[in-house]
């Protein structure tokens, strides 16, 4: 959202959503990292790792896939597309656990 706040061009409604799902995906990685390191699963040095390429899979993939059709664009679908999207990272990164 930083992105979008300092941008001097206008974003429209479906790449404010897009950045928006983006980062409620990326949140939900760096809440499980942070569980993993907490409990010692992964060492600071793969968390480092894994934030990094979340950040980069995460926007690679909304970029070429978009975001849920417009008639499906409710509360619930937005959150239940960036919790799948966090889930998809967690098994494309080879996080342990994860939703």
């Amino acid at each position: 959202m930083a992105e979008l706040m300092k941008s001097k061009e206008e974003v429209d409604l479906d790449g404010r959503v897009e950045m928006f799902i983006e980062n409620l995906a990326y949140e939900q990685v760096l809440v499980e990292l942070t569980s993993q390191r907490r409990e010692n699963i992964t060492t600071p040095q793969r968390a480092q790792q894994i934030e990094e390429r979340a950040k980069k899979y995460l926007h690679s993939v909304i970029s070429a896939r978009g975001i849920v059709p417009k008639a499906k664009r409710t509360v619930q679908s937005l959150v239940d597309f960036a919790s799948g999207l966090a889930a998809k990272a967690f098994r494309v990164l080879g996080m342990k656990g994860g939703a």
